[in-house]
């Protein structure tokens, strides 16, 4: 019995030890743009200072992770099996060398392919045509707008539109120059007939003057909404424009269900060619 307790004693210690010695290595398999991946891509760490030790592999997780839980710490040669990748996936290069230091230590291999591509705008239900001033001060507009968004219902039409915003106070001129539908909303109206009468939208483009330098590149998200012929009054815009840094450049409305008005002019929503039995 006294042997029997000292053999478990020994193989408990040296188990503990092989647990105490042992060497993560977290790697992650995904594309670098947008952290696409699959599950079940194989990954082998295998020691280069004794090549004939069994090899540690796993499968990546569907976020393209794995944990590779080495004997210890060692120089190892990282492979993915390009075997197992998803088909619309290639990897240029499959392997790493690396040294693992306790606790562990990280490896990425990006993917490109197929799997890393922006998905295509999506089909959009609606678009939009419109102009018009929004807001006085002493009488005199503070606002000019007017152009297109994903005309005829073509995201790739014209960049998927354009729109040029004035302010006539500071000087400033906004450009939007590459569009994307977000989403089509809201109420039927009839002139023309449509389903809906809001149009949500984001995109990149440009601004000038207004104490912003020529030709500045900036990100914006924006709403139109059509509620009557004519639109003073009625019809509104929502925008917010950021430069590339994040910093707000200027903002017409609350937010994309708190729009400013229209003083004068027409925002008009459209389904005709957006297809699937839309007027």
């Amino acid at each position: 019995m006294k042997s029997k307790l000292i053999v478990g004693a020994v193989m408990a210690a040296t188990f503990v030890g092989q647990v105490a010695n042992a060497c993560h290595i977290f790697v992650t398999v995904s594309c670098p743009n947008n952290g696409n991946s699959a599950a079940g891509i194989m990954v082998c760490a295998t020691s280069t200072t004794m090549p004939s030790e069994t090899p540690t592999c796993g499968m990546t997780d569907a976020n393209g992770f794995v944990d590779l839980f080495t004997p210890g710490p060692d120089n190892y040669n990282v492979c993915v099996d390009k075997n197992t990748l998803p088909s619309n996936a290639t990897l240029t290069d499959n392997c790493q060398n690396v040294t693992c230091i306790n606790p562990g230590i990280s490896v990425t291999f990006d993917l490109s392919g197929d799997l890393c591509s922006p998905p295509p705008p999506p089909n959009a239900l609606c678009w939009e045509t419109g102009g018009g001033t929004l807001d006085k001060v002493k009488g005199d507009v503070v606002w000019t707008f007017g152009g297109v968004i994903y005309p005829g219902c073509s995201p790739s039409a014209a960049g998927g539109g354009n729109l040029n915003i004035v302010n006539h106070v500071t000087g400033l001129h906004f450009k939007g120059e590459n569009f994307v539908v977000d989403d089509c909303r809201g109420v039927p109206t009839s002139s023309p007939k449509v389903t809906v009468n809001i149009i949500d939208w984001h995109g990149t483009g440009e601004v000038s003057g207004g104490g912003e330098a020529d030709n500045t590149p900036v990100t914006f998200v924006g709403t139109f909404r059509d509620a009557k012929e004519s639109g003073a009054g009625a019809d509104g815009l929502y925008i917010l424009v950021k430069d590339l840094s994040g910093n707000v450049v200027f903002q017409i409305g609350g937010g994309p269900n708190d729009l400013d008005l229209l003083t004068t002019g027409n925002v008009q929503i459209h389904q005709s060619s957006c297809g699937k039995g839309k007027p």
